[in-house]
């Protein structure tokens, strides 16, 4: 019979779930995959502590999820927690409740943990012809760069740069001032250079890929989505230009105004410009004048995880019949 495989990737600003019906042969057939912004990581980066309402928020988005879970018959749920779960003192704590009223193993990822399970996602789900790709997670609160090169994952890193974070520091107006964002582009861009002389960079990638909600947000104000579409916005390929504009449009509205700009999710308008911002200081300073959107992340490289390890335990089980 065929398995319900669900993977919750739980980040410091979005929940996303992914239920999938795997078959036999490795194959798979989404069932559904949705994304809930709760903001489990809202205040961690002034305070180190997960916040009350975030730690509640997140529990009745992971509650909702289990009762879906429930209905549609899922055998087997993985959950992993990434940025905020990393830096809050009281994380275990959380963990420790997550079992104990919801029965969830959350596993807290690595920066490099992001960074696989990122690369697998995007090797597994776009099929890239290139010799030497760039992979960008923007979350909020950190961001990984994955470095392939034919096809292998080559080197990583993991900046403490997101969305929530950088909006939570230096954004206190409505709409924002030109010295908040120039503060924002002077805290990225030593960042950004730092691991371009790690990596003894200093050329551009043949292929830029960018995962996450920033960059699925962007792609679906390009072109104007009312209702989110994973088909539409998978694949995707967002100029620089076009980030550009989204940038100064932010930088002129304030948070309510942009909830009205079709595409952008009306929860994600306070931390979207910090985001756009997050991502044009990267297309430049890596030399990038397009980047391919993705909409899978690491709830499918935990997915992909999971098939490999079905088809070792099958080979296994053949070898002893």
């Amino acid at each position: 019979m065929p398995t319900r495989f669900a993977a919750i990737d739980l980040g410091t600003n979005t929940i996303l779930l992914l239920v999938v019906e795997l078959e036999k042969n490795g194959s798979f057939q989404v069932i559904t995959d949705r994304a809930e912004i709760a903001r489990l990581g809202e205040g961690v980066d002034r305070t180190g502590e997960i916040s009350p309402s975030g730690e509640e928020r997140s529990f009745a988005t992971l509650k909702d999820y289990l009762r879906a879970c429930k209905e549609l018959g899922v055998d087997e749920i993985v959950v992993a927690g990434t940025s905020a779960l990393r830096d809050a003192r009281n994380g275990a704590a959380f963990i420790q409740r997550l079992k104990r009223e919801l029965g969830l193993e959350l596993r807290v990822l690595s920066g490099e943990d992001e960074a696989r399970y990122s690369y697998l996602a995007v090797d597994r789900g776009l099929r890239l012809n290139a010799a030497d790709v760039l992979v960008v997670d923007v979350g909020g609160g950190s961001t990984e760069f994955i470095w392939a090169k034919a096809g292998a994952l080559h080197r990583s890193a993991s900046l403490n740069l997101g969305s929530v974070r950088l909006t939570e520091r230096f954004f206190h107006s409505d709409p924002p001032q030109a010295e908040e964002c120039a503060r924002v582009a002077a805290t990225i861009d030593p960042e950004i250079r730092g691991l371009l002389h790690r990596w003894g960079r200093t050329g551009p990638f043949d292929v830029m890929v960018g995962i996450a909600g920033t960059f699925t947000t962007l792609a679906a104000v390009m072109k104007g989505i009312k209702t989110y579409s994973h088909s539409e916005v998978h694949g995707s390929v967002l100029p620089l230009a076009e980030v550009e504009r989204q940038v100064r449009l932010y930088q002129t509205k304030t948070v309510a105004e942009r909830k009205q700009i079709a595409g952008l999710e009306p929860k994600r308008a306070d931390v979207i410009l910090a985001g756009a911002l997050l991502i044009e200081r990267i297309m430049k300073l890596f030399g990038m004048d397009s980047v391919t959107v993705s909409d899978q992340g690491i709830r499918y490289g935990l997915l992909y995880e999971k098939i490999a390890f079905s088809r070792q335990q099958s080979a296994v089980s053949k070898e002893n019949d």
